[in-house]
């Protein structure tokens, strides 16, 4: 047992007169002045100026294509709306028998592309055309709950004026896409 004992101390030994010897030769400084290699940084500097540029130009790309498929959504939706409701404006004139149903198609419809706007707009779409968006969504579920209390024409109009500014200000907004 004392020679294996004896073995285990010398191997120890040798292991630590090993380390030691790495780190002592590892320990040793350099003389001299740390230079900057200008051909590499010039080429580093380029390749991260040429990335920048695909970068930016790749967001723009998508702010644009998402800006776009936002304004159609909208003009889609605008439509489809804007149709129904004018044909519930045109029985409830003439006092027709299916006012009832066009006033709860209109509402179904409003509703509706107030949801097909929201979901059009994303984070990617501008900010100023996502306002609009979002405001003429608003606008649109405001003017499905008031035509669905069926109220006052007062009442009614003030929403559709309300309806009509903010379809406007978003129209004028897509024009650009």
């Amino acid at each position: 047992m004392r020679r294996l004992e004896r073995a285990g101390v010398a191997t120890a030994a040798t292991a630590v007169v090993t380390g030691l010897l790495f780190v002592g030769a590892c320990s040793n400084q350099v003389t001299g002045t740390a230079e900057v290699n200008q051909t590499d940084l010039a080429a580093y500097q380029s390749d991260m100026t040429a990335s920048s540029i695909a970068a930016s130009t790749s967001r723009a790309a998508a702010t644009r294509s998402a800006t776009v498929a936002a304004c159609a959504s909208f003009a889609t939706a605008n439509e489809a709306s804007v149709s129904v409701f004018n044909a519930y404006i045109a029985a409830n004139n003439t006092s027709a028998p299916d006012t009832d149903a066009k006033a709860g198609a209109a509402v179904g419809t409003l509703r509706d592309s107030a949801r097909a706007v929201d979901r059009a707009v994303n984070g990617e779409v501008q900010p100023d055309i996502a306002q609009k968006l979002h405001a003429y969504r608003d606008d649109t579920n405001a003017l499905a709950d008031t035509l669905e209390r069926r109220p006052d024409i007062e009442t009614l109009n003030a929403s559709i004026d309300r309806f009509n500014n903010t379809k406007n200000l978003a129209r004028d907004g897509c024009r650009a896409f």
